[in-house]
C-alpha cells in the first residue's frame, strides 16, 4: 500500500511569503513589507520577524569595514607580556604557529581556522553574496554561496579566543606586566563588526528574496 502523500500547499497570496514560526515551526503566511503589520503565529502567538525591512547594502558595508579591520588585527601584536624585563609579543597567527611548532597540530589548526580562516571566509562570503545579488547573478550561484555561509558560521570562534585572552590576563597578571597593543583593539572591533554583519545579513531573508526574484522571473 503506497504511503499517503503530503498535502500540497497553495501558492502564497500576493505580497506574502510562506515561513515557519521561529518558536514552534508552524507554517504561516507573512507579509513581505513591514508596513503591512507585524504578524503573529496562529499556534503560539510568537511575533515573527520575516517582514522586517532588509537591505543587502548594510551587511555589505559592514563586511567591507570588518575586512579592513582584519588586516591590523592579524598583523599587529595583540598584547605584550613582560616577564623579568623580557617582553613577549603575541599575534593571532603567531599563537597558532606556536602551537604547531610545539607539536599540538590539531589544536593549532583549530585555532588557525576558528580565529583567522573562518572569520575571513565568512566576511568574504557576505561580500560575495551581496555583490552577486546587486549584479543579479544566477540563482544557483547565490544559493551555493548561501549554503557555504551556513556551514561556515559554526567554525567562527573569535569570541572563544577573546575569552581565552581575558582568562590568561587574569591568571598571569601577578607574574608580569601586560600591555594591550593596537592589534587587540582592532581585534575587538573586528569581533563587533563580524557580529553586526552576521546579524544584518539575515540569510533566511535572503532566501525569501531569492524566491521572490524567481517568481518575478517566472
Amino acid at each position: 500500500m503506497p504511503p499517503p502523500s503530503l498535502p500540497e500547499l497553495d501558492a502564497p497570496p500576493p505580497g506574502q511569503v510562506l515561513v515557519a514560526c521561529a518558536e514552534c515551526d508552524q507554517l504561516m503566511y507573512c507579509p513581505v513589507r513591514s508596513n503591512q503589520g507585524i504578524p503573529r503565529c496562529p499556534a503560539c502567538g510568537a511575533t515573527q520577524q520575516a517582514s522586517r525591512p532588509f537591505d543587502p547594502a548594510t551587511p555589505l558595508a559592514i563586511a567591507m569595514a570588518a575586512l579592513i579591520l582584519a588586516i591590523p588585527a592579524n598583523i599587529y601584536p595583540q598584547l605584550t607580556f613582560s616577564l623579568l624585563g623580557q617582553p613577549n609579543y603575541y599575534t593571532l597567527i603567531g599563537g597558532a604557529q606556536h602551537l604547531l611548532d610545539s607539536g599540538f597540530w590539531w589544536v593549532g589548526l583549530l585555532v588557525l581556522i576558528g580565529t583567522v580562516a573562518a572569520p575571513l571566509g565568512l566576511l568574504l562570503l557576505i561580500l560575495l553574496v551581496c555583490l552577486a545579488w546587486f549584479s543579479r547573478a544566477p540563482t544557483r550561484i547565490l544559493a551555493r554561496l548561501l549554503k557555504w555561509y551556513h556551514h561556515l558560521t559554526s567554525w567562527v570562534m573569535l569570541d572563544v579566543y577573546l575569552l581565552s585572552v581575558i582568562v590568561s590576563v587574569v591568571k598571569l597578571k601577578d607574574l608580569g606586566d601586560f600591555e594591550f597593543s593596537l592589534g587587540f583593539y582592532c581585534f575587538v572591533l573586528l569581533l563587533l563588526s563580524l557580529s553586526a554583519a552576521m546579524i544584518t545579513f539575515n540569510q533566511e531573508r535572503f532566501w525569501d528574496l531569492l524566491e521572490e526574484r524567481n517568481r518575478a522571473r517566472d
